[in-house]
């Protein structure tokens, strides 16, 4: 990831989140902590994040959010993706306990 994006995404999860969200970069990806975990549970997020748990590569409605990264909001007993589209739109699916689009 390029430090412009990299910026923008941390610009984009204060602006959709707040400001003193929790979050963190792994890869791609901008993992935001909305269910206040421990700093041990942060780290284990990111170090054993793998996009590919969650988006199938194979699937069109995936691609995107491989391809471009995406936002993994963590919120508790769930786990959102979101990427944001032209335009401000926002798109969002909720990934299953252990991984995989509910689509």
């Amino acid at each position: 990831m390029t430090k412009a994006k990299a910026r923008q995404f941390v610009s984009t999860a204060k602006r959709m989140f707040g400001k003193q969200v929790a979050m963190d970069l792994a890869g791609k990806f901008c993992l935001v902590h909305l269910d206040s975990p421990v700093e041990s549970m942060r780290q284990e997020r990111v170090a054993g994040f793998d996009p590919a748990e969650f988006f199938d590569p194979s699937c069109p409605m995936c691609k995107p959010f491989l391809d471009e990264g995406a936002f993994m909001v963590y919120t508790g007993d769930e786990l959102l993706g979101m990427r944001t589209l032209p335009g401000g739109l926002v798109e969002a699916v909720m990934l299953r306990p252990g991984g995989g689009a509910t689509h």
